[in-house]
């Protein structure tokens, strides 16, 4: 014979399903991730050129395919550029007079955001890194860093017809190729535009490396109106 259980054991087990339940949910809710719904486009980073005397414009779009509204925050991160230059941002429906401390704004179905850098460096050359801190606040966590490194008084190397350098770095050794003959002074940047390592290069190829705490720089190389300048990780060396 099968022996029902009694009126009070089931109050106690209908108890404990229901404290099972409140446990549980809130769990399942943290596993819970929204993805974006925009990328940037042509990428979160732009490495260009700027003319003496003259407004660039350096545009990284938020492509933004989606039937949803959007609000974008942004933050300045970091502005590193020679003294003289004159550089304003730009979104999708406010141009700041400067370099804004933080903003947003919103895209709607069928817009894109968008974060644009005019940037003049008058007569002075040298080379500028802008950073800011960009995020959806549908998905706060999920934190893009936007990044335009630019230089003026030089020529691009992609303008010319010969081969680019090759760039690699080892352990603690940079290795170069491709240079000798049209580059003689290497540097070494970090993102908020300090100079943290620099060399001749004439015939040596080979350089040991210091130790970078910082998990991203610039390789620049130079040349007589050549600027070629790539920037690399350092993490995985």
């Amino acid at each position: 014979m099968i022996k029902l259980p009694s009126e009070n054991s089931m109050l106690v087990i209908n108890i404990i399903k229901k404290l099972l339940l409140v446990v549980v949910i809130p769990i399942a809710n943290t596993c819970i991730s929204l993805a974006q719904s925009y990328y940037h486009s042509p990428n979160d980073t732009i490495i260009s050129n700027a003319n003496f005397d003259d407004v660039s414009v350096y545009n990284i779009t938020q492509v933004h395919p989606l039937n949803d509204t959007i609000l974008f925050k942004y933050h300045k991160y970091s502005v590193a550029m020679p003294t003289s230059w004159d550089a304003y941002l730009c979104d999708n429906t406010t141009c700041h007079p400067d370099m804004a401390d933080s903003s947003n704004m919103w895209a709607i179905p069928g817009d894109n955001g968008l974060m644009s850098l005019h940037l003049n460096p008058h007569f002075e050359a040298g080379t500028g890194i802008i950073r800011y801190l960009f995020f959806d606040t549908n998905t706060p966590l999920q934190v893009d860093t936007l990044t335009w490194i630019i230089s003026a008084g030089a020529t691009d190397i992609s303008t010319l017809t010969t081969e680019n350098p090759c760039i690699t770095i080892i352990n603690q050794t940079l290795s170069l190729k491709n240079v000798v003959g049209r580059f003689d002074k290497l540097r070494i940047l970090d993102m908020n535009g300090r100079i943290i390592y620099q060399a001749a290069i004439e015939k040596n190829e080979h350089f040991t490396m210091p130790y970078f705490q910082t998990p991203v720089i610039i390789v620049q190389l130079g040349g007589y109106k050549i600027l070629y300048q790539q920037k690399m990780n350092t993490l995985n060396r």
